[in-house]
C-alpha cells in the first residue's frame, strides 16, 4: 500500500511538468509536447503546406492535447532568445574588463602603499629607534 501524500505528489509533479512544456512550447524550440511526449520535426508531405516544417508531437492527434509548431517560426523566436542571451553575456564580458581594469589599479596602489609603508618604517627606525623595536 503506498503513501496518498505520495501520489499527490506525483500528480502535482506531472502536473508542473505539463505547465512547463506548455509554456516551453509557446517560446522557441518545444523540448516537449505538454503531454510530456517527445516532439519530432515533421514535413508536411499533402495539402497547400507541402515541404512545410512542423514540431510536433510523435504520434500527434489535434485534439487540443498536443503541440504543433511551425518550424521557422520556433527558429526565429530561438534565435532572438539566443541573441538576447549573446547580448546579455556580452555586458558581462565588458563589465568583467572594468573590474579587471579596477583590480590592476588597486593592486598597483597596493605596492605603492607597501613601499610608502617600508619607507615609513626605515624613516622611524632611524630618527626615533629605542621608542619603536
Amino acid at each position: 500500500m503506498t503513501d496518498s501524500s505520495y501520489e499527490d505528489d506525483k500528480k502535482h509533479k506531472r502536473y508542473n511538468d505539463m505547465l512547463f512544456f506548455v509554456a516551453d512550447s509557446d517560446n522557441g524550440i518545444p523540448l516537449r509536447c505538454p503531454c510530456g511526449g517527445q516532439i519530432v520535426i515533421h514535413v508536411c508531405k499533402a495539402g497547400t503546406n507541402i515541404g512545410k516544417k512542423y514540431f510536433v508531437y510523435k504520434h500527434f492527434e489535434n485534439d487540443g492535447s498536443h503541440r504543433k509548431k511551425e518550424w521557422d517560426e520556433a527558429i526565429e523566436e530561438e534565435t532572438k532568445k539566443l541573441t538576447r542571451k549573446v547580448d546579455d553575456h556580452e555586458l558581462k564580458i565588458r563589465s568583467l574588463y572594468s573590474i579587471e581594469d579596477h583590480l590592476s589599479r588597486l593592486e598597483e596602489d597596493g605596492k605603492k602603499n607597501a613601499e610608502e609603508i617600508e619607507d615609513l618604517k626605515y624613516f622611524l627606525k632611524n630618527h626615533y629607534p629605542n621608542e619603536f623595536y
